[in-house]
């Protein structure tokens, strides 16, 4: 390490695109140093390019060891800290029930979805240990009210609303903050590649504001969760979702 001067720096995973990007941008604006991690080159370099101030990438998959070790390595080397960690990697494609779904598809959501988390923060926390910093996870609103022909992720997703809870009762007393959001539909690639435009709408019409969400918003709480505005919050999932639709 090279120290603990300069401004704070973040990291965030899956920025490339959709809520790891708007994520930076929101960093960016707050001052952090950045270091983006992604497996997508092409679209690393246009998001790194995109920001202002200092911008490291690097190419590692959070879900393997030496990938989220490689993320957390390259921001100690370029900056001699870490602040905070977001851990946005995720994804699915809806369409089968555990009837129909492979073991090796289980795993394979499984892994991108929980084990991601759980390898970010095993190699970052104790780096976050040494600035007092703070994690932030994004899990789904799939993870706390279901979703239909979706069980891996639906039960991944559950599992970082759980994973977060642990953490922030292992890792508070040493003064990480560890909390969660929980986004509902949101206009995101992925969304957009699993969705088509009349299901997108569709989904709007399930929260009380009428619309899906923008990677922005989820963005905003990210930023907040991570500053010291919530310095009095851990262990907490928030949703970011519209606002549920009300039953009647």
């Amino acid at each position: 390490m090279t120290g603990l001067s300069g401004a704070p720096v973040a990291l965030i995973t899956a920025a490339a695109h959709g809520i790891g990007a708007a994520t930076a941008r929101a960093f960016a604006e707050d001052g952090y140093r950045l270091v983006l991690a992604d497996i997508d080159a092409t679209g690393l370099d246009a998001a790194g390019a995109a920001l202002p101030g200092q911008v490291a990438t690097v190419l590692a998959d959070a879900t393997t060891e030496t990938g989220s070790a490689a993320a957390v390595d390259a921001a100690i080397a370029r900056y001699g800290r870490l602040d905070a960690l977001v851990n946005v990697v995720g994804g699915s494609r809806p369409g089968r029930t555990v009837v129909d779904l492979e073991l090796a598809e289980w795993d394979r959501w499984l892994a991108l979805n929980l084990t991601s988390v759980f390898l970010m923060c095993r190699a970052a926390l104790p780096h976050l240990v040494t600035t007092g910093g703070a994690v932030v996870n994004v899990s789904s609103g799939a993870g706390l009210r279901g979703m239909r022909a979706n069980p891996a992720y639906c039960a991944a997703k559950a599992g970082v609303v759980g994973l977060t809870r642990a953490l922030a009762i292992d890792h508070g007393p040493a003064g990480v903050r560890i909390n969660c959001v929980a986004p509902g539909p949101v206009r995101t690639p992925l969304m957009q590649r699993n969705r088509s435009p009349a299901e997108i709408a569709q989904l709007g019409t399930i929260a009380v504001l009428g619309r899906i969400g923008e990677p922005g918003e989820i963005a905003a709480a990210i930023r907040w969760l991570a500053s010291d505005a919530a310095s009095y919050l851990t262990g907490q999932t928030i949703e970011v979702d519209g606002g549920p639709a009300p039953l009647v």
